[in-house]
């Protein structure tokens, strides 16, 4: 138990020590009076960092003190349309007059998807030629297998609107359709039924469109701040610091040009590394099997450069989560030697959050904390006499000293 209360003590009087004048930048962060709130993180925080893990980051609240916080992926939602291809078949065209006499023509079709085709969204048509203005409406109904029929969309209005005098036309010819999601393997077809009360041109083909939204993780951009040409053949390229980089990008300058190229980093070993090789066409994204750590990568090639490429290399991005409930304004202090991990396991804080609805919150204004003097906070402690295991044993003694006098006080209160 004692053990457990020394451990104890020792790291508060650690994370006593912290605070953000032990950092050199720090962002205000907006209050927003929530449990837990998220940062995205400004790529200033992944490129002045001296950490590639972003240790030397932490939340502090306008007492000074840190909060509770963690690191999570990022991620990006994007919206995309897929198409689908689609074999049309006409059933049947009849010519038919309603109770009041008038005409009614009615074109049946039937669309066969591919086995493997998601549901989709919608459907988009397309017809013969006219020289003339039409309209007509459009039913669709689901085919299953099983025989029965499931209407999936009714009365959608289809037109073509000819401007003769500028020889442009304004076509209606998307028909959504409802969102029944239906396997694949349930749907034999899907039977089109157009009704209008004069003829219409024939449709010649349709098409089918997947409306998805994809999650993916986001990446951060480190531009390559130096470049070093050793010899038309090889040229070094220095990032600002040390990443934890996971894909690059190479564009050549020249146009039309395309070399071969092979691609090493530098290790913590100062040892070059290769990584790949491959025919450069003008551009090239190149992902790595695994995250390399480097602040240098080098291009070589059998022909000669020219110009220096553009080369970019890309890290995961990720977002702070932290607890927000208390003692705002709180700011994002970030960019230190001697400051040392402070982020939770975000299963430990985050455990009955639903994370995907923790309100975002904006980095603001600078600030100016301890500045550049504390990215100098590694040398001091190297040229200090004191060694870091001394340091520690002070902590725990004292943290030990203190349990004693508790137990000998509550003891001479009990006899008391």
């Amino acid at each position: 138990m004692y053990k457990k209360i020394i451990f104890v003590l020792a790291f508060a009087s650690c994370l006593a020590a912290q605070s953000p004048h032990d950092y050199a930048y720090g962002l205000e962060i907006e209050s927003g009076g929530f449990t837990l709130s998220r940062i995205n993180l400004p790529d200033d925080v992944y490129l002045r960092s001296l950490s590639p893990s972003l240790d030397d980051a932490a939340v502090f609240n306008k007492n000074n003190q840190i909060v509770a916080f963690s690191f999570v992926e990022a991620k990006t939602t994007e919206d995309i349309t897929r198409e689908i291809n689609a074999t049309l078949y006409l059933v049947s065209e009849k010519k038919s007059n309603t109770t009041q006499g008038d005409e009614r023509y009615t074109y049946t079709y039937f669309a066969k998807l591919p086995k493997d085709a998601e549901y989709p969204s919608y459907f988009k048509l397309a017809w013969e030629s006219a020289d003339y203005n039409w309209e007509a409406k459009a039913s669709v109904n689901i085919q299953l297998l099983d025989g029965h029929e499931v209407n999936a969309a009714s009365n959608i209005l289809l037109s073509e609107l000819k401007d003769v005098s500028d020889e442009s036309s304004l076509r209606a010819d998307e028909v959504n359709i409802e969102n029944y999601y239906y396997s694949e393997e349930e749907i034999r077809g899907w039977q089109f039924v157009i009704t209008s009360d004069k003829k219409i041109p024939k449709i010649t083909s349709v098409k089918a469109y997947l409306k998805a939204q994809i999650t993916d993780q986001s990446f951060v951009s480190i531009y390559t701040d130096k470049y070093e040409r050793q010899n038309d053949r090889s040229i070094i390229c220095k990032l600002p610091s040390t990443q934890p980089v996971e894909r690059v990008y190479i564009a050549l300058t020249q146009e039309n040009t395309i070399l071969p190229i092979t691609l090493f980093y530098k290790n913590s070993a100062d040892e070059w590394i290769k990584l790949d090789g491959r025919i450069i066409n003008e551009e090239a994204y190149i992902e790595f099997p695994k995250t390399v750590l480097a602040k240098e990568f080098m291009l070589k090639t059998n022909g000669g450069f020219g110009d220096i490429p553009q080369f970019i290399a890309f890290r995961k991005r990720v977002d702070i989560i932290f607890n927000s409930a208390n003692n705002a304004p709180f700011i994002l202090a970030y960019g230190s030697f001697g400051a040392k991990p402070l982020g939770l396991p975000a299963a430990d804080l985050l455990k009955n959050a639903d994370i995907e609805h923790i309100p975002t919150l904006r980095t603001g204004d600078s600030i100016t904390l301890g500045g550049e003097k504390t990215l100098e906070a590694k040398i001091e402690k190297d040229e200090s006499f004191v060694p870091v295991w001394a340091i520690w044993a002070a902590l725990v003694l004292g943290a030990a000293f203190l349990i004693f006098l508790a137990y000998k006080l509550a003891k001479e209160i009990k006899t008391n």
